[in-house]
């Protein structure tokens, strides 16, 4: 199964470490994980439109879609 995570990106599920909250990301260990981890670069101004990322076993990609919505996404996948 996959999860569509916005921007046209579908990700598997089988992938998927975790979803969190962008907000997090300021956190300074946070920060450190996320720039060591292959995937998206933003910049400042990219990221007033983002409210999640999602870490993989590939890579990090960052979504427009809240971490919630993305949960219930999830959860109806499995339904």
């Amino acid at each position: 199964m996959f999860l569509h995570i916005g921007n046209s990106r579908v990700v598997s599920l089988q992938e998927i470490i975790g979803i969190f909250n962008l907000e997090i990301k300021n956190n300074q260990v946070n920060t450190q994980f996320l720039e060591s981890r292959p995937g998206e670069k933003v910049t400042r101004e990219e990221e007033k439109a983002l409210n999640s990322f999602v870490v993989t076993t590939k890579k990090v990609y960052y979504s427009p879609i809240s971490p919630l919505t993305l949960q219930k996404r999830i959860e109806k996948n499995w339904e």
